[in-house]
C-alpha cells in the first residue's frame, strides 16, 4: 500500500540543469495537466516523522558525501498518477550506495520496488497524448547531478509538497 502522507528526501539540482529540466517541465505540463511539485528525484522514505537527530545526521552527512551523477535513459510514461510522464534514470551503483548510506541513518523502506526517476507530470493522462508529446521534447543529457538532499513533507491527498529544508552535498 502507497503511503501518501509523511516525509520524502529528494534529490535536487544545480541551478544550470534545474533550468534545463524546468523549461522541459513547462513543455510537458503545457500538454498534461499536473499539480505544482518542484523538479527532484525521490531519494528515501516515506518517513513518518523527522526529528532534530536524524536532521543534524542528514546535514553531516551530506556536508561530508560528494554529488551524485544521475545517468538518464530518456523519457518515459505509465498509468500511475504519480508516474505519469518522466525521466527515467538508471539505478547506479552511487545512487544505490546513497541510499543505504541514509538507511543507515534512519531506516525506511528499502525494499527493491525503488524506481528512480524525474517526474515531470502528475495525474492521469491520455497514453496517445504522452507518446507523442515524447517526440517533441529536447533530446536529454545523458547525465544529471544531484547536488542538494532535500527533506520534503508530502500530503499525496492534498496535492502538497513543501521542501521543509535542504543540504548542499560537498
Amino acid at each position: 500500500m502507497r503511503i501518501s502522507k509523511g516525509y520524502w528526501l529528494w534529490g535536487l539540482f544545480p541551478s544550470k540543469e534545474e533550468y534545463f529540466l524546468n523549461e522541459i517541465k513547462a513543455k510537458v505540463q503545457s500538454k498534461l495537466e499536473s499539480p505544482f511539485f518542484e523538479t527532484h528525484i525521490t531519494i528515501a522514505g516515506p518517513f513518518f516523522n523527522i526529528d532534530d537527530i536524524f536532521l543534524n545526521k542528514l546535514k553531516n552527512f551530506a556536508k561530508n558525501s560528494p554529488s551524485i551523477v544521475l545517468n538518464i535513459c530518456g523519457y518515459d510514461f505509465k498509468q500511475e498518477i504519480f508516474r505519469s510522464f518522466y525521466i527515467t534514470v538508471k539505478k547506479s551503483l552511487c545512487l544505490t550506495e546513497l541510499r543505504r548510506n541514509i538507511y543507515e541513518l534512519n531506516n525506511f523502506d528499502l525494499g527493491n520496488n525503488y524506481y528512480p526517476h524525474i517526474s515531470l507530470s502528475y495525474g492521469n493522462h491520455e497514453i496517445e497524448t504522452k507518446k507523442d508529446l515524447i517526440s517533441k521534447l529536447p533530446e536529454l543529457n545523458e547525465q544529471i547531478r544531484i547536488s542538494k538532499i532535500a527533506i520534503v513533507e508530502v500530503n499525496e491527498d492534498l496535492n502538497f509538497w513543501k521542501i521543509i529544508e535542504s543540504f548542499d552535498l560537498n
